[in-house]
Parts: C-alpha cells; structure tokens; sequence
C-alpha cells in the first residue's frame, strides 16, 4: 500500500508543478494523469480479479489516455508528449502481452503498468521545466505548433 501512497504523492506534486509553470499542454496532460489516477483508484473498490487477467476496465482508462495523449503530441509546439505517449504505449502492450500469456505472474503484470508511470510523470517535470524557462527567456513560448493552427 505505501507505493501506492507514494505514486500519489509524487504524482500530486509533479501535476501541481504542471499547473503552476506548464502551459497548455502541460496542464491538459497533469489533468489527464490525475483523471486517470482516480479513475483507477476508484476500480480498486469493485469487485475484480486482482491482475490474474486482462483488466479491462484499466485498459480502458489506459486507452482513453491514450488518445488524450496523442491528441496533445499532434498539436503541441513540444517534443515532450511524444515520448509520454510512446510510454503509454508500452503500457497498453503489457496488457496485450497478459492476454497473449495468462500464465504471467500476477505482480509482474501490476508492476509492469504502474512502474511505467514514473518516467512519464519525469518527462512531464522536464516538460514543464523548459517551458516555464523558454518563456524566462524569450518572453513567450506557443502551446501549439503552427501546423494545428487553421489559416
């Protein structure tokens, strides 16, 4: 249960950062992660196999981050969010890879979707960080890329 704790608060504190320094994308992505923290927490207290299958429900939140993820990656003027949703990503395949294998350790396929959320909370602190210096700097730094700009 403390790693549990402990995800929440470094989460907590990383999307709090995301607020106060982050631009759009980075405030969409903080809202994202924190929608899909508790929507995963509230799944903790239906009555569910724990990891001995695909959890389909938590595929689905994972899913729909996904797309939010991706949605960010096109428009925003960052590189940041790519690499969050690459990440994601691997997530989603473990849980294609316990459908594949339904003999895989129960721990390992929990451990498996969780531990991926720590570089990806990482990525949106470095994120974070150079935007809120490359508006220090050059005074403005665009949320989105010209290219998702309509003419």
């Amino acid at each position: 249960m403390i790693h549990v704790l402990v995800y929440y608060a470094v989460a907590l504190a990383t999307c709090w950062f995301a607020f106060r320094h982050g631009g759009l994308p980075e405030r969409i992505v903080a809202a994202a992660f924190l929608l899909a923290a508790i929507l995963s927490s509230l799944l903790a207290f239906t009555a569910r196999p724990a990891f001995r299958s695909v959890d389909t429900a938590l595929l689905s939140i994972d899913l729909a981050l996904l797309a939010g993820l991706v949605a960010v990656a096109l428009f925003a003027n960052r590189f940041w969010p790519i690499w969050i949703s690459a990440l994601h990503l691997l997530a989603i395949a473990v849980h294609g890879v316990r459908a594949y294998d339904p003999h895989l350790v129960p721990w390992m396929y929990a451990a498996a979707i969780s531990k991926i959320a720590y570089p990806m909370l990482a990525l949106l602190i470095v994120g974070t960080e150079r935007h809120r210096r490359r508006r220090w700097s050059h005074g403005c730094d665009p949320d989105w890329s010209s290219a998702s700009r309509s003419p």
